[in-house]
């Protein structure tokens, strides 16, 4: 590892929680998936975006990618998101909130919210967009 990699660790280590780090140098479901069950894209307040795909069996979440264009801290939540939602039901994965994924990622600092409130919305709009699929399955035929 070089100097400059050592210093920017350091300086990671310095203000986030190792799960957060971890989540930031190694993100999990970055894999878009094609043609998904659910799917969302939103904006932050910030300019940051995220999006994210769910793949659905059995009323479970069994696979879920997301891509941001946001900083680190909003890497980590939206790699965090993705790994909660794994394994619930729908219905169940739409009571994660932005301060669950904060809390899994140990303590996320107060000026990173924002990042945990735009992954929590992303997959609250692609939860029920799984929902509305399910309800209405042709609508995913027009899917962008």
């Amino acid at each position: 590892m070089n100097e400059e990699t050592e210093i920017l660790l350091g300086k990671l280590r310095n203000i986030y929680s190792e799960t957060t780090v971890s989540h930031i140098l190694r993100p999990r479901n970055t894999e878009s998936i094609p043609d998904p069950d659910g799917f969302a894209a939103c904006k932050s307040g910030c300019g940051e975006s995220m999006k994210i795909w769910l793949r659905v069996r059995n009323d479970t979440v069994a696979q879920a990618g997301y891509w941001t264009d946001g900083c680190a801290a909003t890497i980590a939540c939206g790699s965090m998101a993705t790994d909660l939602v794994l394994g619930r039901s729908v219905n169940q994965a739409l009571s994660i909130t932005a301060e669950h994924i904060a809390n899994a990622l140990e303590d996320l600092p107060a000026g990173n919210l924002h990042c945990a409130e735009l992954a929590a919305e992303t997959l609250r709009v692609a939860l029920r967009d799984c929902l509305l699929t399910q309800q209405q399955p042709w609508k995913k035929l027009y899917r962008r």
